[in-house]
């Protein structure tokens, strides 16, 4: 997700240069901060690394600084692959800052 200046007009582009093959957007800074929880006058940091779980939960959150990024390959495939281990449930759930589970 992009919530930098102008982001609105560069994903586009962005996805055409690079040939992301997954899904992409953007949203408002105020909006992002909020989906993430990010507590409000405190300096954002990127990368910003967010993982989101089936139903769109963010199950993992990790700033550019943090251990978890020192050995980025390993940690990523472990993460992802622990989520994609989960079972596939047929209900969706809404998104709720009470739900999610916040690492960092």
């Amino acid at each position: 997700m992009a919530f930098n200046p102008n982001a609105d007009q560069l994903v586009a582009s962005f996805i055409a240069q690079f040939g992301v093959t997954f899904p992409m957007g953007w949203a408002p800074r105020e909006s992002a901060q909020d989906y993430m929880a990010h507590p409000a006058g405190k300096m954002t940091y990127v990368p910003e690394l967010v993982f989101l779980d089936r139903k769109r939960v963010i199950r993992g959150q990790f700033s550019g600084s943090d251990d978890f990024l020192k050995d980025q390959d390993k940690n990523i495939r472990m993460f992802v692959e622990n989520l994609l281990k989960e079972p596939v449930s047929a209900k969706k759930t809404a998104h709720s800052a009470a739900s999610r589970k916040k690492r960092s």
